[in-house]
């Protein structure tokens, strides 16, 4: 048995009595700690998983299209962009025309040159001359359709389309760069007021090789009028060397 005083055990208990109460308080506010400090860090591991779960699904998403498509996944766009049209290649121009077009002259490589007008009273001759002004060797063949020009440009005689004519036992004029070939236009039966001066010649190319206009060579002579009513006619020979 003790032999403290009740007065001397009081100070004991009462010591005790604060150490529990000082010890739950402490568990308490570690606990309120503990709480606090873990909430942070619980959403943040929440964030980071579903994040990192986000990114997973579209990997594997993107990978899928890849291996179905055999590459890269496809970068989406803001609008549809349409298919390119593909466009035909060009065809060249040669392997639309007839074997007898083959290696003719076209327009642009000729210059046709009004040499001089011959007159017998009722026709009158020009003496024409086309000369290649190309870089390229073409062939002159056949008949061209022939044309009379007055001063204005106007076309007041014409042979007419069929008169532009080719045919295999025509010449073969090779025609190499500054070359020339010789043709003569024939002008007859004029019944009309003179036309105005200086008159020129046309020429028109088969197979739609194109027309090719001379300059004036002086005031050309006037064929006489030997078919009253009738019309005026022109024509040409076929191309000579």
């Amino acid at each position: 048995m003790s032999s403290l005083s009740p007065s001397a055990r009081r100070p004991t208990a009462i010591a005790l009595r604060s150490l529990l109460v000082g010890a739950g308080f402490a568990l308490a506010l570690a606990g309120c700690s503990a709480a606090s400090a873990t909430f942070p860090p619980l959403a943040t591991a929440s964030s980071a998983a579903t994040a990192t779960a986000t990114a997973t699904a579209a990997n594997t998403a993107s990978a899928s299209v890849a291996g179905a498509t055999g590459g890269a996944a496809p970068t989406p766009t803001d609008s549809p962009t349409a298919a390119p049209t593909a466009t035909a290649a060009p065809t060249s121009a040669t392997a639309t025309l007839p074997p007898l077009a083959v290696g003719l002259c076209v327009a642009s490589q000729l210059r046709l040159t009004l040499d001089y007008w011959v007159n017998d009273g009722a026709i009158s001759y020009a003496h024409v001359y086309v000369t290649n002004v190309s870089s390229k060797t073409c062939n002159m063949r056949g008949t061209p359709r022939s044309q009379v020009v007055d001063a204005n440009n106007l076309i007041i005689v014409d042979s007419g389309s069929t008169s532009a004519r080719v045919s295999s036992s025509d010449m073969v004029v090779k025609l190499g760069p500054g070359a020339k070939s010789y043709d003569i236009i024939q002008w007859g039966n004029w019944c009309k007021a003179a036309p105005p001066q200086n008159v020129k010649t046309e020429v028109v190319l088969p197979f739609g090789l194109g027309p090719v206009l001379s300059k004036a060579s002086g005031a050309a002579p006037i064929p006489s009028c030997y078919a009253s009513g009738g019309k005026s006619a022109v024509s040409a020979e076929a191309w000579q060397p």
